[in-house]
């Protein structure tokens, strides 16, 4: 009798797990609405007394079965292991569970960069590693970048774009050819875009990547340096999820999606302990953007890494530059520190004063043409084998010049009136802006200037104007 009583046991607890597969597994279609698949699923939630909600989104309201799991793009290569083994350090420690926190969470501290939205493309793993060195950048260097998965998307090799791939395809491209701004390649979620990466400056770099592995406290350790890219197995119902700590109890050893690793809570889960993650679906899913997921839950935690930048390389010269004049040659060198000279700088963004050039070996000269606070943003690269990359706003004040002052001496006087003839009438220079020619507000350069500086001098005629 009792070995029936546990046949009967056995054979019910198989019914729930099966059924709880067909709610989640994603790799089945089905006919129901979303509405009704979010029905069953609010069901499980309430009869397994979970800690989690579900609700309804865009990516289950606009996107079918088929399409959503196209968004799990999380595909290891044949050669992973042998990547994986090249990138692990047998010296890597791990605080003990003693010695780590309860809670730690990069979001309290304002350092992780926006969610974005990885469309109906396979290339989760695109967003989760650039999202790690945006973090990355954000941490260790204090700036807040937006950079293209687009770029990765259509440049990096191998790879396999919408189809899926691995992160280390991306660190790999970060490390040989770096990363752009995603407004000079905008991301459509379409790997068929052409390339055009290279005509545009990379804002950053990788270094090298280590391999984390899977227990806890390596984990943990490792997110307490910066945000880190891993992958886990997404079931059907994690589409809806819309708070709280999911979790999901259908075992499997498979992984199909990447999200960046934040931090964690070991009171979440009714004490069970979870990781927090920024995924890559949009804002409007999920909190905000963000999950939590019970420890030990969907093969979570793998083909974990640790991404290395340079912090040590720098521009050296202030950000607030010496101040420039209309009336004299501007001549100003920008330094570097911590790379391999030679360096190459330009110009990559802002408004840049007319009348002066940045040179590619730091130096700005020139004579500026307009007046006013002039911000842009220079961009310097070293020479090493794997060159370094840094950028940095500047701001650059130029003092407007004297109506009337041709020749920049600070006064009015009978040099002025001769350089005045000597420029309209005998080929002499030209002044160095409209201003120290145009006495009387005209907007022109002519005798009349003449006659009225040399009526203000002698016949006590009113002052050159100002506009």
């Amino acid at each position: 009798m009792l070995d029936m009583t546990e046949r009967y046991l056995k054979f019910a607890i198989l019914l729930v797990l099966l059924l709880d597969f067909f709610i989640s597994s994603p790799a089945l279609t089905s006919d129901k609405s979303p509405q009704e698949e979010l029905a069953e699923i609010r069901v499980k939630i309430e009869k397994q007394n979970l800690d989690w909600t579900a609700d309804l989104n865009p990516i289950v309201l606009e996107m079918s079965p088929e399409e959503r799991q196209k968004m799990l793009g999380l595909r290891l290569p044949g050669d992973w292991e042998t990547v994986r083994e090249a990138h692990t350090d047998e010296n890597l420690t791990a605080m003990s569970p003693d010695e780590l926190p309860s809670y730690f969470n990069w979001e309290d501290s304002g350092k992780i960069t926006g969610v974005r939205n990885q469309g109906g493309c396979g290339s989760c793993w695109d967003f989760a590693a650039t999202a790690a060195l945006e973090a990355s950048y954000f941490v260790f260097r204090g700036v807040d970048l937006d950079l293209s998965e687009q770029a990765v998307l259509s440049c990096a090799t191998p790879g396999y774009g919408c189809e899926g791939s691995t992160m280390d395809v991306a660190y790999n491209h970060f490390r040989l050819h770096g990363a752009i701004a995603e407004k000079n390649m905008p991301y459509l979620a379409n790997d068929d875009i052409a390339c055009t990466q290279y005509d545009y400056p990379d804002l950053a770099k990788v270094i090298d990547w280590t391999a984390v592995q899977r227990p806890r406290n390596y984990l943990k350790t490792a997110v307490m340096t910066a945000p880190i890219a891993v992958a886990f197995y997404v079931f059907n119902d994690f589409y809806y999820y819309s708070g709280g700590c999911y979790s999901n109890g259908m075992p499997t050893e498979d992984i199909n999606h990447a999200v960046l690793l934040v931090g964690w809570d070991d009171n979440m889960c009714n004490g069970e302990g979870a990781w927090r993650c920024k995924n890559s679906w949009g804002k409007w899913w999920g909190d905000d953007g963000f999950f939590w997921i019970e420890y030990d839950n969907c093969n979570f935690g793998q083909q974990a890494a640790l991404i290395e930048i340079d912090t040590a390389f720098d521009i050296a010269s202030a950000a607030q530059l010496p101040p420039a004049d209309m009336c004299r040659d501007y001549d100003f060198r920008l330094e570097a520190v911590n790379g391999t000279p030679p360096y190459m700088w330009k110009v990559i963004d802002g408004n840049f004063p007319d009348g002066l050039t940045l040179d590619s070996n730091g130096l700005i000269h020139g004579y500026a043409g307009s007046e006013g606070d002039f911000n842009f943003t220079v961009h310097v690269e070293d020479s090493g084998q794997l060159s370094k990359v840094w950028f940095k706003e500047f701001s650059l004040t130029v003092s407007d010049v004297a109506n009337g002052d041709a020749d920049c001496n600070g006064a009015y006087n009978i040099l002025d009136v001769t350089y005045l003839i000597k420029y309209l009438y005998k080929g002499g220079d030209q002044p160095h802006s409209s201003e120290g020619c145009d006495c009387n507000c005209t907007y022109s350069c002519d005798i009349l200037d003449i006659s009225y500086l040399i009526s203000y001098l002698y016949k006590g005629g009113p002052a050159p104007c100002d506009y």
